[in-house]
């Protein structure tokens, strides 16, 4: 009776000392390779990264303190529509991020959005530009961000993500030796088709939607970036 006693005490013992070493090996794990860790922006993409980004849409206090401990300079921006669907939560503009970004500067971004990007730059933009067009992003060109209107510019249905500041379309890439990449190039293939796509495609991980010259012929010379409700990557 004693040595069953006993070997149950070393079972249970044992998967004690397995269970603390499982809690011990995922807290000293970087936040994003967490599934409860906090949104880091200067980490780079790990297997929770995305979740943490998007809970940020959730918690304003949080992004903005995500956004502080960035190396992202913005100032906060109060919504001023008088029209309530277009009055952004927690707006930011930025001021310098990883890459710069043509005129009209992007006047306001929700602050999910603007830690969205600010990853984006560094993680998904500027390797693609370097793996597959040996050369630097120097700017990214784009048609804006906020947008008081219904999706499609139609007169009714659902409102458009760029009412509340919180979507970008993105149009293009000026890189560092002058080229500039626009979107709407995305079939012509070669090296500059190439790093369109894989932007297109990483962009999913990062964006809850991303829509695309493959998405309908409204995209097609742009990608839209947004940290709306609804899911999709096209």
């Amino acid at each position: 009776m004693s040595v069953h006693i006993a070997l149950r005490g070393a079972i249970i013992m044992f998967a004690m000392l397995g269970v603390l070493g499982v809690f011990y090996f995922i807290e000293s794990m970087p936040d994003g390779a967490s599934a409860w860790g906090e949104a880091d922006l200067e980490e780079p993409i790990l297997p929770f990264t995305s979740e943490q980004i998007r809970a940020l849409r959730e918690d304003p206090q949080a992004c903005m303190a995500a956004l502080d401990q960035s190396n992202m300079s913005y100032a906060q921006v109060e919504a001023q529509s008088s029209t309530p669907q277009c009055r952004w939560q927690a707006g930011v503009s930025i001021a310098a991020s990883n890459l710069d970004y043509a005129d009209p500067e992007p006047p306001v971004a929700t602050c999910a959005l603007a830690a969205a990007l600010y990853v984006w730059e560094r993680e998904i933009v500027a390797p693609a530009a370097a793996r597959h067009l040996d050369t630097e992003v120097a700017e990214i060109l784009h048609y804006g961000t906020y947008n008081c209107r219904r999706e499609n510019f139609s007169q009714a249905g659902r409102w458009s993500q760029h009412a509340d500041a919180n979507a970008i379309d993105i149009s293009g890439f000026r890189l560092a030796d002058g080229r500039i990449v626009g979107v709407h190039r995305w079939d012509n293939g070669g090296a500059e088709a190439d790093f369109l796509v894989e932007v297109r495609d990483r962009s999913c991980g990062i964006f809850t939607a991303v829509l695309g010259p493959e998405y309908n012929d409204a995209h097609a010379d742009h990608f839209h970036l947004d940290m709306g409700p609804w899911e999709i990557c096209s």
